[in-house]
């Protein structure tokens, strides 16, 4: 067995997962069985072998199943022992006050051999001792904060080519929002610097991102932050460098230069600058954004000699060579919430080590002051509330000092005005929901001020803010009730203008203009359940008039069922009979195609006490109406009921006074319902013509959604003839219309279609497939009677 210290920092290097980790070191380090893994993990054997698998593949392991194990084994043993023949040599070589340089030791090793080991283990070397005189770094670094760097490996990698003397760079910025990582970045690159200019050596990274570790004689750092955010809450920080004195006292400190003594700042500088032009040195400015005299300082940097490279840890996003840092990703945030647990000895499950994540927007502090919260007795829950306070130690220190560069100025009310989205958004729709007049000038530096203190993220022409930043800019928003009030105003009017330049109230149609809620879409609905919450109802009717057309076609049915519930009891409530009956059989509609037994009771009740009231509307509501009685009673086996709606339908038609295009797309409708009742009664012949009809109607008016349906309905016909060409023809045409336009209830209906043919065509993987894709999509739409066919289908 391999000892777990040395498993554990194989599986960081190789970026394992929290999941990956767990089975890898139990099997690897504890020998155990997949068996007894799988009732400690609280998951299936088959779930940890296929966790197994994916670690074989992030350490390069090739060749058969049954012999991974065993070559992954024998690799890591021969990277241990490796590793325990250089530090032997190393404790050797400094008890004899000398240098072991791995770059002189020959690599030996002949082809057979070479096959048998994965990838990332180091060569068998013979152990060679080059007599070098030590070099003494002087510096002054804090000391790490963590066991293992986790995560950040471009951006490091980035940093350190940057720093070579090689690179014409000289100023170097790391930036980012507070918390984000910026110190933490610099200190490890310092400290990588460190131990390569004491050991003279360099790090193999392999190939063409091999990574050559700068050399410096000092390393000086210096900080002008305030506080330390830490597991216990915030701590003032004794000593901070925060003017160019503080910072040139720092140097001389460091460097032991004595006689700047009672001289001039100017003439300290000149000596100052005479000294590093001598020594190659590494000098860190941390918190650039809260020095006192920023400019002086800058000034001083710019003027260095070359030996010096500097890099500046700041909020804001400046003119230097950048490193930006965004939020930890998922997987290097979900690693670094395992390691500060286990450092503090408590235990989170998965569902806990998530809800974290996504709680402090894998912002790296915020997870540390987290975990050590925990580990302090307090609740999850109660912590990541703690963290969303706006007086709360993590918000003061990520936020408080980039606020109070804009508090109360265009910048600041258009932070306020994005957090109402929920998604990322256009700055035409910031400029007119933040501001109450136009300004074009304003909003375009506002939000390339916000940009450079890493408070909002750009792509695209769009802007967004972490989740946490959207929690802090909201609670300031909350302060400003006035503010806040006019603010809604606008963003409420704005999207009912939107709804209704994008959506349509001849909602039965596919249109191109949806691509435009599309993009909108959780903004716009954000929008309609704060409506909702508020008691808006003339809001909330205008919008739904526009959307429930795209929400029908986009599969959002749970929603269209809320909101049309809600939208019914307001407007009896407002004595708007009209709307009520309206939404009444909008509901109806959607409750019906579900065909689930409780829903087609619930959509019986509705359209008959619509039809009751039906004098409340117009001819072409009670069309709509009749035609949802016919889908009720088809679904409902009732086929005669179904013929003498279809009739009344009829009737109503031949009565009203409509244009010829008008009548067309009703004729449409009564030949598209009688093909379905011929169809559910078995009679092919009477339904495949009848269905043809509505389709030559449908073709020549340019109807489009009900052309695709209809295609796919003799497609089925075509198959029950034992037709298959011609269904297939029919469903090439009519498919690739259904996915242009999303329209989520017909893609999973051909999806069906699909798996039939492809069944009776013997093509039993493509049938399973497309029966699989089927099910899904029926079951999203809660059509669960649909989704019952395909899986017996699958069976």
């Amino acid at each position: 067995m391999l000892p777990h210290n040395f498993l554990i920092q194989i599986a960081h290097e190789h970026e394992l997962s929290p999941e990956q980790k767990q089975v890898f070191l139990m099997r690897l380090g504890d020998n155990q069985s997949y068996e007894h893994i799988a009732s400690v993990l609280d998951t299936s054997p088959d779930a940890c072998l296929k966790r197994m698998g994916q670690v074989y593949k992030k350490l390069n392991v090739s060749g058969s199943s049954r012999g991974k194990e065993n070559r992954l084994r024998i690799s890591l043993e021969n990277k241990f022992n490796e590793l325990k023949e250089i530090e032997n040599n190393l404790e050797q070589a400094a008890s004899k006050k000398i240098i072991y340089n791995p770059i002189a030791l020959e690599t030996q090793r002949n082809d057979d051999s070479k096959n048998q080991l994965v990838s990332f283990v180091s060569p068998q070397v013979t152990p060679q001792l080059t007599p070098q005189v030590a070099q003494k770094v002087t510096q002054n670094l804090p000391a790490r904060e963590y066991t293992t760097f986790i995560g950040r490996t471009e951006e490091i990698s980035r940093l350190l080519k940057i720093l070579d003397f090689r690179h014409s760079a000289h100023l170097i910025g790391i930036d980012g929002i507070g918390g984000v990582g910026k110190t933490t970045l610099a200190v490890e690159a310092a400290y990588r610097c460190l131990e390569a200019s004491q050991n003279d050596c360099v790090k193999p990274g392999g190939g063409a991102n091999t990574v050559n570790y700068p050399s410096f004689a000092a390393i000086i750092f210096t900080s002008a932050k305030q506080n330390h955010l830490t597991a216990i809450g915030l701590l003032p920080r004794i000593i901070s460098q925060r003017t160019l004195r503080d910072i040139c006292r720092e140097i001389t400190r460091t460097l032991n230069i004595t006689e700047t003594n009672n001289l001039s700042l100017q003439e300290q500088i000149e000596i100052i600058r005479q000294r590093l032009s001598q020594i190659q040195t590494l000098l860190i400015v941390d918190n650039l954004e809260t020095i006192e005299d920023k400019q002086e300082v800058l000034s001083f940097l710019y003027d260095l000699p070359p030996t010096v490279k500097v890099i500046i840890t700041t909020r804001e996003q400046a003119l230097f060579v950048p490193i930006r840092l965004d939020y930890l990703p998922k997987e290097n945030s979900l690693d670094l919430i395992q390691q500060q647990a286990e450092e503090k000895g408590i235990t989170l499950t998965n569902e806990q080590a998530e809800k974290l994540y996504l709680g402090v927007s894998g912002i790296p502090a915020a997870i540390i002051y987290a975990i050590g919260q925990i580990a302090a007795g307090y609740l999850l829950d109660d912590v990541l509330v703690q963290i969303k306070d706006p007086q709360g130690d993590v918000t003061r220190f990520c936020f408080t000092a980039s606020i109070n560069f804009i508090k109360d100025r265009t910048p600041h009310y258009l932070l306020m005005a994005i957090s109402l989205f929920v998604q990322s958004v256009s700055r035409e729709t910031i400029a007119e929901v933040a501001l109450s007049e136009a300004d074009p000038i304003g909003t375009s530096q506002g939000l390339a001020k916000l940009q450079q203190l890493s408070l909002v993220y750009q792509q695209q022409g769009r802007y967004s803010l972490l989740n946490l930043t959207r929690e802090y800019a909201a609670s300031e928003l909350a302060t400003r009730k006035e503010f806040a009030k006019k603010l809604r105003e606008r963003w409420v009017k704005w999207y009912v203008e939107f709804s209704k330049l994008y959506g349509t109230q001849k909602w039965k149609e596919w249109h191109l203009s949806y691509s435009h809620l599309e993009t909108e879409w959780e903004n716009l609905r954000s929008v309609l359940e704060w409506c909702i919450g508020e008691n808006r109802y003339a809001d909330v009717r205008e919008i739904w008039q526009h959307i429930k057309g795209y929400i029908h076609i986009r599969g959002y049915w749970d929603e269209r069922l809320d909101w049309a519930a809600w939208l019914i009891e307001a407007a009896k409530e407002a004595g708007d009979w009209t709307f009520a009956l309206e939404v009444m059989s909008d509901r109806a509609w959607t409750l019906v195609r579900t065909r689930q037994p409780k829903h087609l009771q619930e959509a019986e009740l509705l359209l008959t006490e619509a039809w009751r009231l039906r004098h409340h509307q117009r001819i072409q509501f009670q069309l709509d109406l009749a035609a949802n009685m016919v889908i009720l009673r088809i679904h409902q086996q009732q086929f005669q009921e179904a013929q003498n709606w279809l009739n009344t339908e009829e009737t109503i038609l031949q009565e009203a006074d409509f244009s010829d295009e008008q009548i067309c797309e009703q004729r449409i409708h009564i030949l598209y319902y009688q093909g379905q009742i011929y169809y559910q009664r078995g009679k092919l012949k009477q339904a495949n013509k009848t269905l043809q009809q509505a389709l030559e109607k449908a073709q020549i008016t340019g109807w489009k959604r009900a052309t695709a349906t209809i295609q796919n309905w003799l497609s089925n016909i075509a198959l029950l003839q034992g037709n298959l060409d011609k269904a297939r023809e029919l469903l090439e045409v009519s498919f690739p219309m259904v996915l242009k336009h999303k329209d989520k209830r017909c893609i999973a209906f051909h999806k069906a279609t699909f798996a039939k043919l492809e069944k009776l065509s013997g093509n039993i993987t493509k049938a399973q497939s497309w029966a699989k894709e089927a099910a899904e999509g029926f079951e999203n739409l809660k059509m669960t009677t649909e989704a019952t066919e395909m899986y017996n289908l699958l069976e």
